[in-house]
């Protein structure tokens, strides 16, 4: 793919590899071949920003191009499965993520396709959370960021609409102050309409679990990645 493509120069750059590399006879079989024992992941990595750079390309290519590419990225996809890789190939081909419970991946299908229909912002902040938190890279906080930011894209205008700076923690009070103005579509045990209570505690949590949004004080802790298809924590059990 480096060579048909010539992604070479692109992924080296991208990855910010020895400017040596591309000074050989043949730049992608070096890229290709290349190791560093400082990174144990930097295969990982080179094909990850090759899939990537391929995804940029394809944009713009050829219908037969993305014919070829294609089936050679579902090569891929099928030797990282018959391999019991921790990684795959993320939905649109950009890069690689790590491999999660399908019925966890159709939840978040749905949630994008629902907040899509609501604002744009919100599906594309849900997008990067998840790319954030699943991506070869992981970055839980910033994943948690946007996570927060996709939130905010739908219940900002909705629940404050003429606030000059709405957050999450002004919907939380909001809703939190004014549950008799709202009740659920769904009926509780009595069968009337069902309070609100369950909504401001998930707003509530999502908003008290970001611990590194302030520094210094007593709670203030780094968002950290728990639980991953290959790994377990052995402390503490967590969702």
């Amino acid at each position: 793919m480096l060579r048909d493509y010539s992604l070479a120069a692109r992924v080296a750059v991208w990855l910010k590899l020895p400017s040596h590399i591309l000074d050989t006879q043949d730049p992608s079989a070096t890229l290709a071949a290349f190791e560093d024992e400082t990174n144990p992941m930097l295969r990982l990595e080179i094909i990850d920003a090759t899939l990537g750079c391929l995804h940029r390309v394809l944009e713009t290519a050829h219908h037969s191009e993305i014919g070829i590419a294609a089936e050679s990225v579902m090569e891929l996809e099928e030797i990282l499965h018959e391999g019991d890789s921790a990684f795959t190939i993320s939905r649109d081909g950009s890069g690689l993520e790590w491999r999660i419970n399908e019925t966890l991946h159709a939840t978040y299908d749905k949630a994008v396709e629902a907040e899509a229909s609501m604002a744009q912002t919100a599906a594309d902040h849900l997008r990067a959370a998840f790319s954030e938190a699943y991506g070869i890279k992981p970055d839980p906080s910033a994943a948690y960021s946007r996570a927060i930011k996709a939130v905010e894209a739908v219940a900002n205008p909705l629940f404050l609409p003429n606030a000059p700076e709405p957050t999450l923690g002004k919907v939380r009070s909001h809703l939190d102050q004014g549950r008799h103005k709202y009740e659920m579509v769904i009926a509780d045990k009595t069968g009337a309409p069902a309070s609100i209570d369950a909504v401001v505690a998930m707003i509530s949590l999502l908003w008290h679990g970001q611990r590194d949004r302030h520094e210094g004080g007593p709670t203030s802790a780094p968002v950290t990645r728990c639980v991953t298809p290959s790994e377990r924590c052995t402390t503490t059990r967590r969702i």
